[in-house]
């Protein structure tokens, strides 16, 4: 999904420097619990599934009503190039249980791999279908803009148990102290279904921090939780039909999304191109070997 806050590349200093939720993330890149029962694409250092919005929804239901803690990833050329640069948001995308692309150029780029994904799961989309399902969760909601996890949260209530809301404000959530609190809050009201909207890579390592104390899944969702609570605008269908999503964000936040895009577009294409290079010399074989 769409991020919060743009992320580089780590510093010398190593990924996860000072940083108690990096530090905090388990080590879990030699166990990966990627969920069997649809085909996976490699691309770089992502495996995305390639499922439906429907059966995407259908498998976050089943593992929420099971309480089976698991991480969801709504993955974009930006998390490609995390994946490539930062270790720690590596160990998270290499078990999270499912990654969907949420993202055309990644939807694109399986089709010319030829495992092609059916079609883009905008995170958006993803939560908006879950808030409509018949189940009933018990939902946390964590991050968003000031005062919008609470507006999400009234709508949410219209179909769900609210059990938990933190906006996660900058500059106070982020310490030792404060995530231990949120743990055991967390573990208290046990929600089977945790939205977390803080940007990547924050948000997937907050995520992975949390899978113990959760009784069900945990989706890293981005500025979804301003989407759904009203605070901010999505794209016009015709744009998203379009695979143009991207540029209307951009004519709304050209500073800041200008850079992004044209650092996380050259990475996209330059690991595309090595996966059609190794296609092209191992018969049609990608480098996981898909066909």
């Amino acid at each position: 999904m769409d991020e919060v806050d743009l992320a580089l590349p780590p510093s010398p200093e190593g990924p996860g420097h000072n940083d108690p939720v990096s530090q905090a993330t388990p080590d879990t890149v030699a166990a990966p619990r990627i969920a069997q029962g649809f085909p996976i694409l490699r691309l770089g250092n992502l495996r995305l599934a390639a499922i439906t919005l429907p059966d995407a929804i259908d498998w976050i239901v089943q593992r929420a009503e099971n309480e089976s803690p698991c991480v969801v990833v709504t993955s974009n050329i930006f998390h490609l190039m995390l994946a490539q640069n930062d270790h720690g948001f590596q160990g998270v995308t290499a078990t999270c249980e499912l990654n969907v692309a949420d993202g055309w150029p990644l939807v694109a780029a399986s089709r010319l791999l030829g495992t092609p994904v059916p079609e883009r799961i905008a995170g958006v989309d993803l939560v908006a279908g879950l808030f409509h399902v018949p189940q009933q969760f018990r939902v946390a909601i964590l991050g968003g803009a000031p005062g919008v996890a609470e507006l999400l949260a009234a709508r949410f209530r219209a179909h769900h148990q609210v059990v938990f809301v933190d906006p996660l404000e900058k500059g106070v959530w982020d310490t030792d102290q404060y995530l231990e609190s949120m743990r055991h809050k967390l573990s208290l009201t046990r929600p089977n279904l945790v939205l977390v909207g803080i940007g990547a890579p924050r948000q997937e390592l907050l995520s992975d921090r949390l899978r113990d104390v959760v009784c069900g899944p945990i989706i890293g969702c981005g500025q979804t939780i301003d989407v759904l609570g009203g605070a901010r605008a999505r794209a016009p269908r015709m744009l998203q039909a379009a695979g143009l999503e991207w540029a209307f964000r951009m004519t709304m936040e050209p500073r800041r999304l200008g850079r992004r895009y044209a650092v996380a577009g050259f990475w996209f294409i330059r690991l595309l191109g090595r996966e059609l290079r190794h296609k092209r010399r191992s018969g049609g074989r990608t480098a996981d070997g898909g066909r």
